[in-house]
């Protein structure tokens, strides 16, 4: 279906994408002028397609400013697939600290847990909020390029 609606990007052209950004532990980066697009290997979500969406829509209710949208997926024929998300390119920003982190959180309703960067809010728990993914740009505005969010219930 991918393929038959243009969604579909083999692994050797995702290139076309952007030039390739810092990669981590779930994500290959490729950035363009006006967003970021994020290539899962799904390691975070157990391999989950479901799971990964899920945890896109708790982020987009969450930070609506950093917003992703599902934007097709890349692979090799037969063997692999991964979607590949795009969200806006926050411009001119560096790291947040962590104080600011917390205070941002704290704004939004969240009360800060015993491990750093991770908060509640008694429907959600979040973590992994730490400088390397908020970023914070001239005007003070804090943006959550990267969480992991769960459901409480």
């Amino acid at each position: 279906m991918a393929k038959a609606r243009g969604f579909w990007f083999p692994m050797m052209d995702v290139v076309r994408l952007g030039v390739p950004g810092p990669s981590g532990h779930e994500n290959d980066t490729y950035v363009a002028e006006t967003g970021i697009y994020k290539v899962n290997n799904l390691l975070n979500n157990k391999g989950s397609i479901v799971s990964l969406l899920r945890k896109i829509l708790l982020h987009n209710i969450i930070f609506p400013d950093t917003a992703y949208s599902f934007y097709g997926f890349a692979g090799f024929d037969g063997r692999l697939v991964q979607p590949i998300l795009f969200q806006p390119r926050v411009a001119d920003a560096r790291p947040a600290r962590q104080v600011m982190i917390d205070t941002y959180m704290a704004a939004l309703g969240f009360e800060k847990g015993a491990d750093e960067g991770r908060y509640t809010n008694g429907e959600y728990e979040v973590w992994d909020l730490l400088p390397r993914n908020v970023l914070v740009d001239d005007d003070g505005d804090l943006f959550v390029v990267d969480a992991e969010i769960r459901l409480l219930q």
